[in-house]
């Protein structure tokens, strides 16, 4: 069975930087294709290694500091090992993990998501929530598109 891993990353009490909560929310209620898992953290982590091992594909949502465009996807490769600080890292550091302890690395996407205002908050701006919205929307797409070819 394929098995999506959606990890969405934010800071909730930084204002838009907690917008891949908001599109982790609107995605629950979207009806996903089997197999899709849906996670919230404030970061990645070591320990995360496993569970991206075992996907098929993993979309790591994320705000980008910006106001435009409001999303973007970009394909993410295992990159070089970066020693971690505590227990975060990075997402191609993540996918080089899981490949070096589990052998594999799944098919990786980065879905940014704009969030131009990164003060202590915690609600959205009015460009970070209709982002969230797209975002939730190409995220769905994106897996149609993979179920369906």
């Amino acid at each position: 069975m394929d098995t999506t891993l959606i990890i969405c990353i934010g800071n909730m009490a930084r204002g838009d930087d907690g917008v891949a909560h908001r599109v982790a929310r609107l995605l629950i209620d979207l009806p996903l294709p089997a197999g899709a898992r849906v996670i919230t953290t404030t970061d990645l982590d070591v320990a995360m290694a496993e569970d991206v091992a075992r996907a098929d594909l993993l979309l790591v949502v994320d705000a980008l500091r910006r106001s435009s465009p409001p999303v973007t996807v970009e394909p993410l490769s295992p990159g070089p090992a970066v020693r971690p600080t505590g227990h975060t890292i990075d997402a191609p550091s993540l996918l080089a993990l899981a490949e070096a302890l589990y052998g594999r690395a799944p098919a990786a996407t980065l879905v940014a998501v704009a969030a131009p205002e990164m003060g202590h908050a915690e609600t959205l701006s009015e460009t970070a929530e209709a982002a969230s919205i797209e975002a939730a929307s190409v995220i769905a797409s994106l897996l149609d598109e993979r179920h369906t070819s």
